[in-house]
């Protein structure tokens, strides 16, 4: 069907829109629909004289469908799929496979969340302590709680074992995502050492949002803790320990031999060390 003057053409067309009206109508661009047309997704139905392109209400109904789709997270060669189809097998197939993406995306939102609520948790917990200077030691009970475990080997170096390379590439390596504050479980035996800064076996640990691999788990004990904060640099925190054993001397309590470092506030928030803030749990026998 053609015409030959543009005001006829019209008139042979008067049940069809040309592009501009689809365009508005439908709430997509010219752009847009040249795209369409190109993957054979909103075909014209008519293309007239000087190329112009026509269609027909019929084909319109194609647009919210389209843009229904894209929603779901489908892709515009998906969707060129789904129209292609003659059974509904490989619709399911594709709504199936767009499920999954959600869920996965839904997923790492979820531990997104919760990164962003222990974090914006510990600035608060290190804002507190950084104003009312508490220099007590207390009591504390806890319940068990199971974490990811990395052995290390501590050699004094703060910034190591908190910004930790190897830590970083092992919860890659065990498909995993971390929370909370990094914990340094170090080891001290039954006598109190002469410095907390010097070398020692230790452990990496830290609260993971995916379950654990048991070989990679390490499961906090239940039970009373002494507890009391250090801030500021780390080469001080020797300050805090002295404070807690004498605490544990002065009331009869018998320390179980290790120590958890908790990093409130370390080089992942600052680079001053007068805001670094960490807690010493050390567990006492009941």
């Amino acid at each position: 069907m053609s015409c030959t003057h543009n005001s006829a053409e019209a008139s042979c067309h008067d049940d069809l829109y040309r592009i501009g009206e689809v365009s508005q109508i439908g709430g997509l661009s010219q752009r847009a629909l040249r795209h369409y047309d190109d993957m054979k997704l909103i075909e014209p139905d008519v293309i007239g004289e000087n190329s112009y392109r026509y269609y027909s209400r019929r084909t319109m109904l194609k647009i919210p469908v389209i843009n229904y789709l894209k929603k779901m997270g489908l892709s515009l060669e998906e969707i060129a799929d789904v129209f292609d189809c003659t059974d509904f097998s490989h619709i399911r197939r594709s709504f199936r496979e767009q499920r999954a993406e959600c869920a996965r995306a839904v997923r790492e939102l979820n531990e997104r969340l919760e990164i962003i609520d222990d974090w914006n948790e510990l600035v608060e917990e290190a804002s507190f302590v950084l104003n009312s200077c508490p220099l007590a030691v207390n009591t504390k009970f806890l319940s068990c709680e199971e974490l990811l475990c990395m052995p290390y080997r501590f050699t004094g170096d703060y910034a190591e074992a908190t910004i930790n390379l190897e830590f970083t590439a092992f919860v890659d390596k065990v498909e995993n995502v971390i929370s909370g504050p990094v914990i340094m479980k170090r080891e001290f035996g039954d006598a109190e050492p002469e410095t907390f800064a010097a070398p020692c076996d230790a452990a990496i640990l830290q609260k993971a949002l995916r379950p654990i691999d048991p070989k990679y788990a390490y499961v906090r004990p239940r039970g009373l803790y002494l507890s009391t904060y250090h801030s500021g640099a780390f080469e001080n925190i020797d300050v805090a320990y002295r404070r807690l054993f004498a605490f544990a001397k002065q009331n009869g309590h018998q320390v179980c031999g290790c120590s958890y470092e908790r990093f409130v506030t370390d080089y992942w928030t600052t680079y001053d060390s007068d805001l670094f803030v960490t807690e010493i749990l050390v567990p006492i026998k009941g």
